[in-house]
């Protein structure tokens, strides 16, 4: 594995966001089938992302999030994706996600890195949360279509 710096945005090879997450720019939806956790270093990311993919999930279905940009695509108003992004988080709000974004971006501000994992099937969820939880992984909650739990 290459070898990671201590700085929270990037590493030797790269951003993190550029290496895991999807395009940026875009408003980060609220998540479905997939366990998410709080994790406390880009170097503990990257060590989960290595261990979810040898337990058989494949890199590109899991997503790291950390820094400015990842704050700026979980915009919690909507208020920076225009019209469109004020709805769909209004919606979020009623509906599903209470006050879970503000917190996921006040983590993410707080230099955190958060780490979703798919989780489809009882299986890929037990395995996600073991796998997240022994890299460190805490405030882990699993989100199904309209709910979400906390997973312990």
């Amino acid at each position: 594995m290459p070898e990671r710096s201590d700085d929270a945005k990037t590493t030797a090879d790269g951003d993190l966001n550029a290496m895991f997450a999807p395009p940026s720019g875009k408003l980060a939806y609220e998540p479905h089938h997939r366990l998410i956790a709080h994790v406390a270093s880009p170097d503990d990311a990257a060590a989960a992302v290595d261990a979810l993919h040898d337990a058989g999930f494949p890199r590109d279905d899991v997503v790291v999030l950390c820094g400015d940009d990842a704050v700026r695509r979980l915009d919690p108003t909507g208020r920076h994706h225009g019209l469109r992004g004020r709805i769909v988080r209004a919606l979020e709000r009623v509906f599903e996600a209470e006050d879970l974004l503000d917190e996921d971006a006040a983590y993410l501000r707080s230099g955190g890195v958060i780490v979703a994992a798919p989780a489809h099937t009882p299986d890929e969820r037990t395995t996600a949360t073991r796998v997240l939880h022994a890299h460190g992984g805490t405030d882990m909650r699993y989100h199904g279509e309209l709910t979400w739990e906390e997973v312990g």
